[in-house]
């Protein structure tokens, strides 16, 4: 059950900051985008 938890809370920073890194204009899409 921890380990869930802390797995949901990893993805959920990880979202939350392109999120935020979006909306500051700093996320450079060809290196998110690039395989």
């Amino acid at each position: 059950l921890d380990m869930i938890r802390t797995a949901v809370n990893v993805c959920g920073d990880a979202a939350v900051s392109c999120i935020v890194a979006k909306s500051e204009n700093e996320l450079d899409l060809s290196i998110y985008n690039s395989e």
